[in-house]
């Protein structure tokens, strides 16, 4: 009996172990496989890389309320536009990041890169008249990659680093622009394994 009953805890056991590593895997491997947007390094040093972006599209939306809050406004909406929950034609893949900048008071944009075998015209209409599919020209970001839950304290220590970083390089902030908040992950994925990157519109300083 006693022998049964621990030959049926080692199977217990095995079976959690592999639901484990199969949970971590989808954690770790899923994103990996997801399309990002292209870009060229240009620069870098201990805090950042100056990353010049090829021209992509997006679908975005306009929310407002706190910033998370703002985020999981925007994000059923655009997730049901690539589900094909409101509107016509097939499902379009997931990609990564999921984009949030701030428009205004309360207000922000949450955006979704399109992948890149679409151009513009060739994506659906959502039938969510808020959803807008546009195309942005190559641009200059500076960019800091870290991990973590990306509560409002987190992302503040990591936009100060960014900023220190721009500061020490040749480079500087574009005026009247805000920084891009950009997912990675699922927020079921734990905080250590959660990639969160800020991004910020800058411009080389010109030499006299």
């Amino acid at each position: 009996m006693i022998l049964i009953k621990n030959k049926m805890l080692s199977f217990i056991l095995l079976i959690l172990i592999i639901i484990s590593l199969l949970i971590f895997g989808f954690w770790v491997l899923v994103p990996k496989f997801l399309e990002t947007p292209k870009f060229t390094i240009l620069e870098k040093n201990k805090y950042l890389q100056i990353r010049k972006y090829d021209e992509m599209t997006l679908a975005k939306i306009i929310t407002n309320g706190e910033r998370y809050d703002g985020l999981r406004k925007g994000f059923i909406p655009l997730a049901r536009y690539i589900g094909a929950k409101e509107r016509d034609g097939p499902k379009i893949s997931m990609t990564a990041p999921v984009m949030q900048q701030k428009k205004g008071y309360n207000n922000w944009e949450i955006s979704f890169f399109m992948p890149s075998k679409f151009k513009e015209n060739q994506l659906p209409i959502s039938k969510n008249d808020n959803i807008e599919i546009t195309t942005i020209p190559s641009l200059i970001l500076a960019v800091i990659t870290f991990n973590g839950i990306a509560n409002t304290e987190l992302l503040e220590k990591k936009l100060s680093k960014l900023m220190k970083g721009i500061e020490e390089i040749n480079y500087k902030k574009i005026p009247e622009t805000e920084p891009i908040y950009s997912y990675y992950n699922d927020p079921s994925t734990p905080g250590f394994l959660r990639k969160n990157e800020i991004m910020i519109p800058v411009e080389a300083v010109k030499n006299n």
